[in-house]
């Protein structure tokens, strides 16, 4: 299986985004110099190209033209704590996939794993929706996000109020957000009425934050909550089937995670999602 490339002289910054990428399930070679970098494509061409602007033996954009003599399709990402506007407009006209600020490590991660899905999967057009999963400790969570992977969403896990807040803030690409009603810092009503009092502070065409559809995810079946949810805005309300004791020995992929509950209520959210996100997309599920 093809490699991940990561090209940075920063010993710790590399070490994170390799731990983050193996964990995801993806083989990961890294360099810190462009000499390395140069032995390690020449070795084997990778599946993705993250590389640093500066670095102690030349510049990303150097290496960026050599990886474009060899192959034009190939994803290559800049990562630099340079201001974008210093050398954007010149890296895409070189060929760059994408630059990246690289103090936004989590929007890095994200896209690293995006762009290896598509080059395995055989995906090149630019399908993926992005959702934010604002959800309670719950190791069914990365069984959810592989197989909306292969719906056409990518599911970006966060585990708090306060990183969701974040994630929000820095990703402009979220188009809708599913969160649990119960949170280790909070509720999700909390969480909905913060992002809509911010967004009603900004009355411009691109605010830097957008009232994205808002969708509570519970096990709380009370219409009295319901409707009071309902009524304070949410786009919808969606009640987790209960656990049935014959399901509990069945098995969901490589780990054998046992929530086919979850599954049975995704299927239900992916069609919501869809009419919501106002686009074509049909899912389909065997």
């Amino acid at each position: 299986m093809k490699k991940i490339l990561l090209i940075d002289d920063s010993d710790t910054y590399t070490w994170c985004l390799q731990k983050y990428l193996q964990h995801r399930g993806y083989p990961v070679k890294t360099a810190c110099t462009l000499k390395e970098a140069r032995a390690a494509i020449q070795e084997e061409m990778p599946l993705v190209v993250c590389c640093d602007l500066d670095l102690p033996d030349g510049s990303g954009m150097d290496f960026l033209d050599e990886v474009r003599a060899a192959d034009k399709e190939l994803p290559f990402v800049l990562a630099s704590c340079h201001d974008k506007d210093d050398y954007e407009q010149e890296a895409m006209r070189r060929g760059a996939t994408l630059c990246m600020d690289k103090m936004k490590g989590l929007l890095l991660q994200d896209k690293l794993v995006e762009y290896a899905y598509r080059q395995l999967s055989g995906e090149k057009a630019p399908t993926f929706h992005k959702l934010l999963f604002v959800y309670a400790e719950d190791t069914s969570a990365e069984v959810l996000r592989a197989a909306m992977l292969q719906k056409g969403f990518d599911l970006i896990l966060v585990s708090s109020i306060w990183e969701a807040k974040r994630r929000i803030f820095e990703d402009k690409e979220i188009e809708l957000i599913l969160c649990d009603l119960e949170l280790p810092d909070g509720t999700a009503m909390e969480l909905f009425h913060t992002l809509r009092r911010v967004a009603g502070m900004f009355q411009m065409k691109n605010p830097p934050v957008r009232l994205l559809p808002f969708f509570i995810l519970t096990e709380n079946n009370d219409p009295a909550t319901e409707y009071e949810y309902r009524h304070e805005g949410v786009n919808d309300y969606i009640t987790a089937p209960v656990n049935i004791p014959t399901q509990q020995n069945r098995r969901i992929g490589p780990r054998g995670h046992t929530h086919i509950d979850n599954i049975v209520l995704f299927q239900i959210y992916f069609c919501r999602a869809s009419r919501t996100l106002n686009n074509n997309y049909i899912v389909h599920f065997r």
